[in-house]
C-alpha cells in the first residue's frame, strides 16, 4: 500500500513539475514576443497589423472556395492542425492550389518588406521568436 501510495506521490510531483516548466516557457515566449512588438515603430506596427489583416483576408477567400467535403474536413475538431491539412491538401482544385501558392508569395515579399525595416536588435529578437515558434514545432511532431 505504501509503495502505491509512494508511487502515486511521484508521478504527481513530476507531472507538477512539467506543467510549470511548460509555463514558465510560455511565459518567457509572451515576455519576448511583447518586448519585440514594443520595439517596433508605429510604421512597423502597421506593417504587421496589415500582414495579420491580409493573412486572415486570404484565409476567408480561400475557405470561400470550399467545396463541402472540404469544409467538413476544416470543421472536423478530432484531426490535429496537421491531420485536417494533410487530409485537405489532395480535394484541393488547380484554382485553389494556384491561389494557395499566390497567398504565400505575397506572404513572403510582405514579410521581407517587414524583415528589411527591422533594426539589427528587433531583428535578432524576430528571429529568436521564429526558432522558438519553429522548435515548438519539431515538438509536437
Amino acid at each position: 500500500m505504501k509503495t502505491i501510495v509512494l508511487l502515486l506521490t511521484f508521478f504527481l510531483c513530476a507531472f507538477s513539475l512539467s506543467a510549470q516548466s511548460d509555463t514558465k516557457e510560455n511565459f518567457k515566449k509572451k515576455e519576448l514576443r511583447q518586448d519585440f512588438y514594443e520595439s517596433l515603430s508605429e510604421d512597423q506596427k502597421s506593417q504587421f497589423e496589415s500582414q495579420k489583416k491580409l493573412r486572415e483576408t486570404q484565409k476567408k477567400s480561400m475557405e470561400a472556395t470550399f467545396s463541402e467535403n472540404q469544409k467538413s474536413i476544416v470543421a472536423n475538431e478530432s484531426l490535429t492542425k496537421k491531420e485536417r491539412r494533410k487530409a485537405l491538401l489532395p480535394t484541393l482544385s488547380e484554382e485553389q492550389r494556384q491561389m494557395s501558392k499566390e497567398h504565400r508569395a505575397t506572404m513572403k515579399e510582405e514579410k521581407e518588406k517587414f524583415k528589411s525595416s527591422l533594426s539589427e536588435t528587433q531583428l535578432e529578437k524576430y528571429e529568436q521568436l521564429k526558432r522558438r515558434k519553429h522548435s515548438r514545432k519539431q515538438k509536437d511532431r
